[in-house]
């Protein structure tokens, strides 16, 4: 088993990594960190929680990250966000929050003391903005040698942003804690648009979870439905709803199901420029060190079918509560 953090802005793809997860039998999730991004992280948190109380795991512990970027001091979701996700990000599920739930100790402090404890045994998947990872490699420049492996949904390369023409909305909400983890030598894994793009769960596969009529079904299945519901009107007519964040989760379990490309990458910070877009740094096109393994490809098939199985299990609880 592989020792998993999760960092989430926990909107409706963040839930369904979530309950892959812990689903999967390669992990052992140890802790849900909470940033802001496709909502306030608050709403974040509280999310978290109803999502771990239905799943009857509410022996995860939470931990409040970041509530803004970098270079602000406020933040606000955009109105697509409350589009795609809901205006609590969670469909139009019930919130039940149990405050409990969430420790004291904060994200980053959690995070790296993980990561002593751990070192290379431990996993941190990025699903939201990089701001967590920026300050915990600003309090900790050495982390980068501690932690066994990082993994991000992050970036757009070769295919158009779903923030911006150019920008991928887990580094457009906050460009410069992006390029701060990109410059900062920490081995990424970056599973991006690229690839989740590609990832379609459609209506049949959504039904067969909601057959399985558990608390925990009836909650993820409807915000997969609300998911689905709005690819639907997607000007892209999308062949179902893809599995962003799930997709990044698998892959940071099974790294086989993606094909990388080793590159050096950047972000624009410039408006001009495309502020929020991932490129190659032509400074470092030759280097023979590469940071950041790019995903370009993914073993689509396998990874539905790792997913489907995944929230069979996670989801079949029938004494999970709501």
């Amino acid at each position: 088993m592989m020792k998993i953090i999760l960092d989430l802005d926990t909107g409706i793809d963040d839930a369904l990594a979530l309950s892959y997860a812990l689903g999967d039998p390669m992990a052992e999730v140890i802790g849900v960190t909470c940033t802001y991004g496709n909502v306030f992280r608050e709403q974040a948190l509280e999310n978290t929680e109803t999502l771990l109380k239905a799943l009857g795991r509410t022996d995860i512990p939470i931990y409040a990250g970041p509530a803004h970027p970098l270079t602000r001091t406020d933040f606000a979701p955009t109105a697509m966000c409350r589009v795609v996700h809901g205006e609590q990000g969670f469909g139009q599920a019930r919130i039940e929050p149990d405050p409990d739930l969430v420790q004291p100790q904060p994200a980053v402090e959690f995070i790296l003391e993980a990561a002593r404890r751990h070192g290379s045994e431990l996993t941190l998947l990025t699903a939201g903005p990089l701001t967590t990872l920026a300050e915990v490699l600003r309090r900790n420049p050495n982390f980068k040698n501690e932690i066994g492996r990082v993994v991000c949904m992050a970036g757009a390369l070769t295919v158009a942003g779903n923030e911006t023409p150019f920008a991928e909305a887990n580094v457009r909400v906050d460009p410069e804690a992006a390029a701060e983890v990109f410059a900062s030598g920490l081995p990424l894994v970056l599973v991006g648009l690229d690839v989740t793009l590609k990832t379609l769960y459609d209506q049949a596969h959504i039904d067969h979870l909601r057959a399985l009529k558990t608390p925990a079904a009836d909650l993820v299945g409807g915000l997969m439905q609300f998911y689905l519901d709005y690819y639907k009107t997607d000007k892209r007519r999308l062949a179902g709803c893809p599995l962003h964040d799930p997709l990044a989760a698998a892959a940071a379990l099974h790294p086989e199901l993606v094909t990388t490309m080793p590159v050096n990458l950047k972000v624009e910070l410039e408006e001009a420029a495309g502020r929020g877009r991932t490129v190659a740094d032509l400074t470092r096109l030759n280097d023979p060190q590469k940071d950041h393994q790019m995903a370009i490809d993914a073993d689509v098939p396998r990874f539905l079918e790792l997913f489907t199985h995944a929230l069979e299990r996670s989801l079949g609880n029938r004494s999970s509560a709501r």
